[in-house]
């Protein structure tokens, strides 16, 4: 993603306090970070899994590419941020090798 922001919140922000409040101001950013989990028929988490995203427009498909799941079975990927995409995602069980 394009755009980043760090705030870092120090212990004189908590001032006897339980909650600490800040405002934060980024800019508008035309992508999005689209997240998931892949798990399997037991409700387990699969790690390793790949995960294929195609972007949907119209009678178009365009293949964005692979990403592969963690040990938590979670994945993510950037991708433009457009009320005309929807985004397929096709879910392949990890390869094992020895």
């Amino acid at each position: 993603m394009s755009c980043y922001t760090e705030l870092l919140i120090s212990p004189k922000n908590f001032n006897n306090r339980n909650i600490a409040s800040a405002v934060i101001t980024m800019e508008y950013v035309p992508e999005v970070l689209l997240t998931g989990t892949v798990y399997n028929n037991r409700c387990e988490a699969v790690e390793g899994a790949v995960v294929r995203v195609i972007a949907v427009a119209s009678l178009t498909k365009k293949d964005l590419g692979y990403v592969m799941t963690n040990q938590f079975g979670e994945f993510a990927i950037v991708v433009e941020k457009n009320p005309q995409i929807n985004y397929q995602f096709d879910i392949y069980e990890p390869v094992l090798t020895s």
